[in-house]
Order: structure tokens, then C-alpha cells, then sequence
């Protein structure tokens, strides 16, 4: 075969090319393309992370921001306002009581009355984490009897909680002699033994538990008011002090049975008084007891025992009050109580209340909850505090004993109210010329409550 000339082959290789070239610039322009949509790949890839990293900037300034505000609240335990570490905060929440009281036995005249037993706004909070307060005032008259307004402050204090085992607190609250205050558990007024205790003292208490709870203990001295009385001054102008306290013991707390409920207690206070003491009231609110002159040594003594188990409660306490009395005499007035409760609907008791599984709620058929409530309780008044005995009260005006025994029903509509009923009788010994005590008492008393 022969060789194809020079010129054949360039004829050919021009012919060949002609017939490429089309397929080149395809191929080119392809490239270019591809290369044009990796630039704009990467220019979105770099606009989506702008975007994320201002996202990422603006969620963490919200977050910083966020964390500057104060949290704010409003609901079943009051209105608060906190600092985003919990160091500072402020509740304000309110105490109303309306209550009906009628009185059935003979000697009623006309006791019967509606009244508001408790007006309060308590105003508390914390400060610096460990640092509580309490400023409570009282708006509401408290005392049929009296006709003018019973404005005054029921709480102003101030404590350290500087560990679980010790704590410091200053100003008035409640003494630690008696378990409960007059705004009891079970029933709508305290019996006996918060008439031989006082209610609010002005001092010093140092507090805390140790062993795990195992024992809590509070111990303080105090002006050393009168019983049963709010102010928390001392008791005429004796000069001196009074040392009080409470020991609790939870000897089954950490058991899962129904023992874990159980608590035993003492409280008790030692001074020296001077000056009036106070009368003493039936569970009906009534005067049965007139005063005496304090002037000398006052013991107090007052064990006690609560159990919370399931529907079941049950609070049982006994008051020991020995007093020096004007004229050299010693007068020991002893109160007991026992009052105990069962839910109907089911729900766990507890030393606050109950709350109710379901609340109160017409559209839904909901009724809250309804507790079962019994009481039994009396007293008893030395012989020597009256004038046939060397003492000052009159035998004929004064009761020297009573015994009452009631039953009543709690309904819990929610966390906040509550509706109570109570019936209870009490017989008096002694005090034949008083008309009250010589037909005794049987009364009826209400109460309508809201408290956050």
C-alpha cells in the first residue's frame, strides 16, 4: 500500500478537525458551566453559614438577654417575681377567712354574727440565696366583740439559713411552744391548748435539723408574751426574758410504711412574768376564764404528737401553764386536745391541708376534695386561782373545767379554697352564775377561706 502524501494528510487532518471542532466547544462551554455552578455552590454555602452564625449570634444575645429579666409568676402560691438565679425574690399572696358564727344553746342571746376572722397580704422573699423574710399584716377586726379595727402586724421577720443543721432568726412570728396556731388543721378555731401558749413573741430563735431530719429543734429567747395573744410585748414590766423552744422527732420519715408520717414534739418556755394575764376561751370564742396577776415564774410544758398517713390524720397535744400568781400562790392550768380527720375522696392529708385530686369545676362535674373532721378536748383550772383558794376569780363567773367534743367537714374546692363546717358542745363545771356557762355551749360556725 502506498503512503499517503503530506498533503493528503493534511487535507485529512483539517477535514477531521472541521468535523470536531463543534464537539470541542460543547465540551468547553460544559466546563465552563461546571465550573461557574461550583462558584455559586460555594458562594451559597458561604451565605447559608453567615446566615447560621447570625442566627447562632442573635439566639445567644436573646439567651444573654434572657438571662438579665427577672422571672415573673403568678399562680396557686401567689404572685412572684425572681432574679434568674433564684438569689433574690418577692411573693405577695393573700389570707381571707369570712366565718359565720351561730351559737344554738340556750344562753346564745344574740351572739350569732358573721365576721372577718383574717384579712392578711403576707409579703416574704429572699435575699442573697440564704437570707428570708416575712412581713405579714392583719386587716381584718379578728374579735366580734370588739368594734374597732384590729390593724396591726401579725409577722415581721427576718432569718439566715446558714445550713440544713443551723439557722438564725430575728423579730416576731409564731412561738414555738404551742404545735399550731390559732388557724389550726383540722378545725376552724384552736381549743385549750393554744389558750395556754402564746401566739406571736417578739426575739431571737436559732432553728435547723440534724441526723437527716431524724430531729429538728427550735430555741430562742423572747420578750415572753402573755397566752394566747398577737402583740408580741412583754407581759407587764418584769424586765426579764423568757427562753422557749420546740424539739420535734421524725423517727420513721425515711421508712416507706405508714409510720413515716409519725412526728413527736415538746415545746415549752421558762421567765419570769408581771402584770395581767390573759382570759382563757371556749372553742366557741367565748370568755369562760378571767384574768389573774402574773408575778413570778411561768412554766410552760406542752408535748405533742401528729401522724400523717395516707386519707388519716391525727394531732393529739397536751398544755401544761404554771404560773406565780399576786399574793404568793402557784396556779397550773392544764389543755388537751386530740382531733383527727379521714378524706372521703381518697387524696393524701398533710399537715397543710389536702389537695384535692380533682378541683372544684362545674363544667367538668369535678367537686374537689372532703375531709371528715372530729375533736375532742378539755381543761382544767387549779383550784387555786380562785378566791375561796387564795386566789383572785370569781367561782360563780368562772369556769374551773370544760370538756367539748365536735365533728365537722372540710371541702378543699382547690389548692387556694376551701369551705369548713364544724358543730362542736362544750360542757362547763363550775361557774354557775355566768348564764353561759350554766347552759353551756353547742355552736355552729362556718368558714369560707382563700388563701395563695
Amino acid at each position: 500500500m502506498k503512503s499517503f502524501s503530506q498533503k493528503t494528510k493534511l487535507t485529512l487532518l483539517l477535514a477531521s478537525a472541521a468535523a470536531l471542532s463543534p464537539l470541542a466547544a460543547a465540551e468547553e462551554n460544559t466546563a465552563e458551566l461546571r465550573e461557574q455552578i461550583q462558584q455559586l455552590d460555594q458562594k451559597l454555602r458561604i451565605l447559608e453559614r453567615n446566615l447560621e452564625l447570625k442566627e447562632e449570634a442573635a439566639q445567644k444575645a436573646s439567651a444573654e438577654s434572657s438571662k438579665k429579666l427577672p422571672n415573673f409568676s403568678i399562680g396557686s402560691k401567689g404572685i412572684s417575681l425572681a432574679s434568674p438565679d433564684k438569689a433574690y425574690s418577692a411573693k405577695i399572696g393573700a389570707l381571707v377567712q369570712a366565718d359565720g358564727r351561730f351559737y344554738l344553746d340556750d344562753g346564745a342571746d344574740n351572739r350569732n354574727t358573721f365576721i372577718l376572722r383574717r384579712v392578711r397580704t403576707p409579703f416574704s422573699g429572699t435575699v442573697a440565696k440564704i437570707f428570708n423574710f416575712n412581713i405579714t399584716p392583719e386587716f381584718a377586726q379578728a374579735d366580734a366583740t370588739s368594734t374597732n379595727n384590729n390593724t396591726q402586724l401579725v409577722d415581721a421577720w427576718i432569718d439566715g439559713r446558714f445550713s440544713k443543721a443551723f439557722g438564725l432568726k430575728v423579730g416576731k412570728f409564731a412561738s414555738p411552744v404551742a404545735l399550731e396556731t390559732p388557724n389550726n388543721r383540722h378545725f376552724i378555731e384552736a381549743t385549750y391548748t393554744n389558750q395556754l401558749a402564746p401566739n406571736r413573741d417578739i426575739g431571737v430563735e436559732a432553728f435547723g435539723s440534724v441526723a437527716d431530719n431524724l430531729l429538728a429543734y427550735r430555741l430562742g429567747v423572747f420578750n415572753g408574751a402573755p397566752n394566747n395573744t398577737w402583740s408580741g410585748t412583754r407581759n407587764g414590766t418584769d424586765g426579764d426574758f423568757t427562753v422557749g423552744g420546740r424539739l420535734t422527732l421524725n423517727p420513721f420519715e425515711k421508712n416507706d410504711n405508714a409510720l413515716a408520717g409519725l412526728s413527736l414534739s415538746v415545746g415549752g418556755s421558762y421567765g419570769n412574768e408581771a402584770g395581767a394575764t390573759s382570759a382563757i376561751r371556749s372553742p366557741g370564742q367565748q370568755n369562760i376564764v378571767g384574768s389573774l396577776t402574773a408575778d413570778g415564774h411561768h412554766l410552760r410544758v406542752a408535748p405533742a404528737l401528729e401522724w400523717y398517713t395516707g386519707p388519716f390524720s391525727l394531732v393529739a397535744e397536751l398544755a401544761y401553764d404554771q404560773q406565780e400568781i399576786a399574793g404568793g400562790n402557784t396556779v397550773g392550768n392544764l389543755g388537751w386536745r386530740v382531733s383527727g380527720g379521714w378524706v372521703l375522696t381518697g387524696e393524701n392529708s398533710s399537715k397543710g391541708g389536702v389537695s384535692p385530686a380533682k378541683p372544684f369545676s362545674w363544667e367538668n362535674g369535678t367537686w374537689g376534695a372532703f375531709e371528715l373532721v372530729a375533736r375532742v378536748s378539755g381543761l382544767d383550772i387549779d383550784n387555786d386561782a380562785f378566791t375561796t383558794h387564795g386566789g383572785s376569780l370569781n367561782p360563780a363567773t368562772n369556769a374551773d373545767g370544760a370538756f367539748s367534743y365536735g365533728a365537722g367537714l372540710n371541702w378543699y374546692l382547690n389548692d387556694n379554697l376551701q369551705v369548713r363546717f364544724d358543730v362542736e358542745k362544750t360542757n362547763f363545771s363550775g361557774g354557775s352564775g355566768s348564764q353561759l356557762l350554766a347552759e353551756n355551749e353547742l355552736y355552729a360556725f362556718t368558714r369560707v377561706q382563700l388563701k395563695f
